[in-house]
């Protein structure tokens, strides 16, 4: 059985965490697939939105401590920094594709799942769904991510509470704190997800990977970076095909119809 699930539905691609007996936690094999696939959809023009969810209960409850899967070395500090450098692959992998990814969270996620669900572009929780920053419970510090995207997300005060207590989060009060987009029934999230998924790569998915760029960056900018990127970016926007089809859907007051294509 394969650890991690590929499809292609329509222009859509669902990922599936599938390691549904260890609630979807991280080994090398899944790390290093997702790293790969990342790459290879940055770069699929027939792919304009990404789904990513997990098999059976879970979402993801962070890495395998039973050492299933990890390097034989990784309770080093040498083998944890590789370990960890594969983590950071995997971040950058889903965060530098310019493409809308939606996480639909089944369950738990917790630990580096957590981190990993919130480097998501937008979140769908299932009633069901739990999030848990549980480094502290045993002894590690955040990773994948989590000291980045946590306190973007709900500042810096709750983002200490959060990891310093361990505190599981329930769908609710996720979405309350700004975690989740929204909260959906359980047996509808991946109906739900998916319309999402449509709807977007059905929009300019060009302008839409720009857009994901400069906002990922707006907190690392300056007024001026940012008003020099949106200038970049915005002349190789104007050169796309979906500008001209959103002009002229416009002037014949009728709805757009993008494709996402470069030229």
């Amino acid at each position: 059985m394969e650890d991690v699930l590929f499809a292609r539905e329509g222009q859509v691609e669902v990922i599936t965490l599938n390691r549904p007996e260890m609630m979807n936690c991280f080994n090398n094999n899944i790390l290093l697939a997702l790293t790969r696939r990342f790459g290879e959809l940055h770069q699929d023009d027939e792919c304009r939105a990404v789904v990513i969810t997990g098999a059976g209960r879970g979402f993801c409850t962070g890495a395998d401590l039973t050492g299933g899967g990890a390097r034989a070395d990784a309770a080093t500090p040498v083998g944890m920094r590789l370990t960890t450098h594969i983590y950071s692959s995997v971040i950058r992998g889903l965060v530098t594709m310019e493409k809308p990814v939606i996480g639909a969270i089944n369950g738990d996620a917790a630990g580096a799942g957590c981190n990993f669900a919130l480097a998501c572009d937008l979140l769908i929780a299932s009633e069901k769904a739990r999030f848990i920053q549980v480094f502290v419970r045993r002894g590690l510090v955040v990773d994948m991510g989590g000291t980045f995207f946590l306190p973007r997300l709900v500042g810096l005060s709750k983002a200490k509470e959060l990891a310093f207590s361990g505190e599981a989060i329930d769908a609710e009060r996720a979405l309350d704190l700004g975690l989740v987009s929204k909260v959906v029934p359980h047996e509808s999230l991946m109906d739900e997800a998916m319309e999402l998924a449509n709807r977007l790569a059905q929009g300019p998915t060009r302008a839409l990977g720009m857009i994901k760029r400069m906002l990922n960056r707006s907190f690392e900018s300056d007024l001026e970076t940012a008003l020099e990127m949106e200038a970049s970016l915005q002349g190789i926007a104007v050169s796309t095909p979906d500008v001209v089809e959103g002009i002229t859907s416009f002037l014949q007051k009728r709805p757009a119809s993008f494709t996402g294509k470069s030229c």
